[in-house]
Order: structure tokens, then C-alpha cells, then sequence
């Protein structure tokens, strides 16, 4: 719309110039500026102040039937890969007492199949009010988040926040972390926090993926942090389990899914039959009446 309002705006001042070469015009009507169309143009790059149908539902027209929540557990198609010990080469004392050094968090299966720390979230960008989003998971959260670390591993692997809330970062060792996130929206951060201590930050803005943790004291600590606008997103628990509540019911919704050990999950089966999900992408329409419609049993193919 922006471009076809230019090229007409830009055509007609080019031909004025034309007709004003072969008959001269009085200075104030050769360059009164044409305001209709000057507001016409402007009013198309800011917006008209209300949400379009692309804003509100990922391009369709239609409006939510009311509410509806999304469930499910991600497992692993075939034999889990073993958990390797991290190498620990500092303060062996604290972050491997008894001997014992930490396993690799990246891909965490239960004994039956399920997979941890799996991230689903919403990715249509949709109005932030009623009926598109539930009051309960609008934008404008404010208790804060706890990032902690014990025994030189962060103890959330991948955490999901709304960019509303504020973080604080904890260490609940008695020996000092350095704290580096590597934000692509945020602007990035790199702090030490002492034995014990703390640190309270934000991180305003809505990421498009998970952005790496790190601590440069201790080279084999490492989690993902994820920030959205609204809270329509999940992690999922040790067996694999997620819920996501007063979704949008009636629409088409467009979700992506990251795993660590994966990233974007493609190649899956989602209740019963093979799926390619489009680097992690796959849309849904909930059913406000029917929660088992609403359920997602998704087998995940094993990282090679």
C-alpha cells in the first residue's frame, strides 16, 4: 500500500514538473503541496491506530470463539543419547562435590521417552487485548523471574519470560559467576555476581529465538533464556509435558518449537502421523468446547 501511495505521489509531482516546463505557473500553485495526499501517505506509514486483520490473527479475518488451552508432551522418537559429564576445570570443590561433575543439560529425556526443556511459543504477533489475548497472559507482567545457579550450573537450562517482567539473576554459590547473555533484540549483558549475591535487570524486548547463557568463570555453564511480549509459551516439565492457557480459540495460530540439542524442531509425528514442521513452525485452530482437540502428542526425531 506504501509503495503504490509513493509511486502515484511521485508520478503526479514528476508530471506537474513536465506542464510546468511548457506553461509557467504562478510560484504558489506550481508548489502548493498537496496536503490530502501528503496526509494520505503518512497516515499509511504510521498506521490508522487500530490493529489490522495480519496483526490481530496471522492474516485472517475471522475473530476467537472465546478460549481455549493447548497441552501436550514432546517425546523422543528412538533410544536417548547418554548424558555426558561436563569437564569441570575449576573449583572442583563446589561445582563437583564428591567427585562428581555435572551431566550435559542439552537434551534431557525421562526414562519414559519425555523430553525436558522443550520451548513452544506463541508466534503470531496478535492485538495484546480481549478477545485475542487472554487478561492473564497480556503484556505488562511485573513479578519478577529468578535465574539461579547452584553447583556451577544454571538451574533453569531453558527459561521463558515475558519482556515486562524483571530478571533476577542469583548466585547461590559460595564462590563468584560471571553472568553473559547474548541477547539479539536486548542489549547484551555481562556482570559478575559475587558469592551469594545478586543482580536485577530487564530485558524489555521480545526475542524471535532463545538467546545464549553463559559464564566466562566457569566455560561449561551454559542455559537459554527466551522473552516474548505475551505469555503464550511453555517449557516443558521433566516428562515432556507443556500447557499453554486462554489461548485464542477459533483462529488458526501459528506456534514454533525449540529444543537445545535440536534447535527449531522440523521432523516430527504429531498424533500419529509424520509432520515437517518449517523450521519449528506448525498452526493450529483450538476448539473452545473440545479440549481433547486441543492436545498435541508430538514424537520428536532424535538429533543425529
Amino acid at each position: 500500500m506504501i509503495k503504490k501511495l509513493l509511486a502515484s505521489f511521485l508520478a503526479g509531482t514528476t508530471i506537474a514538473s513536465f506542464v510546468g516546463c511548457g506553461r509557467p505557473m504562478p510560484p504558489d500553485e506550481r508548489y502548493a503541496p498537496n496536503l490530502s495526499r501528503a496526509e494520505e501517505i503518512r497516515t499509511a506509514f504510521i498506521g490508522g491506530g487500530g490493529a489490522t486483520a495480519e496483526e490481530s490473527g496471522g492474516g485472517s479475518s475471522a475473530q476467537p470463539t472465546g478460549w481455549a488451552t493447548l497441552t501436550g508432551v514432546f517425546t523422543l522418537d528412538g533410544p536417548a543419547p547418554p548424558r555426558t559429564p561436563l569437564s569441570v576445570t575449576k573449583d572442583a570443590n563446589i561445582c563437583a562435590p564428591g567427585g562428581n561433575a555435572p551431566l550435559s543439560e542439552e537434551l534431557v529425556v525421562a526414562g519414559d521417552g519425555g523430553v525436558r526443556d522443550v520451548l513452544i511459543f506463541l508466534n503470531d504477533a496478535i492485538s495484546p487485548e480481549e478477545p485475542w489475548t487472554h487478561p492473564s497472559a497480556a503484556p505488562g507482567k511485573s513479578d519478577e523471574v529468578v535465574f539461579d545457579q547452584k553447583e556451577c550450573v544454571f538451574l533453569s537450562h531453558v527459561l521463558a519470560m515475558q519482556a515486562s517482567q524483571p530478571l533476577k539473576i542469583l548466585n547461590s554459590d559460595p564462590t563468584a559467576h560471571n553472568t553473559k547473555m547474548e541477547p539479539k533484540a536486548n542489549p547484551p549483558f555481562n556482570q559478575n555476581i559475587g558469592a551469594g549475591g545478586e543482580i536485577l535487570t530487564q530485558l524489555p524486548r521480545e526475542e524471535k529465538a532463545p538467546f545464549p547463557v553463559s559464564c566466562s568463570v566457569h566455560p561449561w555453564m551454559n542455559a537459554y533464556i527466551m522473552v516474548r511480549d505475551n505469555g503464550y509459551f511453555a517449557v516443558s516439565a521433566d516428562d515432556g509435558s507443556f500447557e499453554i492457557a486462554n489461548l485464542p480459540a477459533g483462529v488458526p495460530l501459528e506456534f514454533r518449537v525449540w529444543q537445545a540439542a535440536i534447535s527449531f524442531v522440523q521432523d516430527v509425528s504429531v498424533n500419529g502421523e509424520s509432520a515437517k514442521w518449517s523450521k519449528g513452525r506448525f498452526t493450529i485452530t483450538l476448539d473452545p468446547n473440545d479440549p481433547s482437540k486441543n492436545r498435541l502428542e508430538v514424537k520428536v526425531k532424535s538429533p543425529s
